[in-house]
């Protein structure tokens, strides 16, 4: 599973992350990239978090929801 960081948030302004992990939730690396960016975390600077790309789908053609 492909497993994307979504960058942080500073003064109201998304910066990217150009981290890409191929692995599973709780990796060790996973657990090591997010607590670098939380003993960054301040008032002014938020992380984003991580996310899976969405992989492209079959669309029913209602809402966009995939069949």
């Amino acid at each position: 599973m492909i497993i994307i960081c979504k960058g942080i948030k500073k003064i109201n302004k998304v910066e990217k992350c150009s981290f890409i992990y191929d692995g599973t939730w709780g990796d060790a690396q996973l657990v090591e990239h997010q607590k670098n960016h939380q003993l960054l975390e301040d008032d002014n600077c938020l992380w984003l978090g991580f996310d899976m790309p969405q992989s492209f789908g079959k669309y029913s053609g209602r809402d966009g929801k995939r069949v």
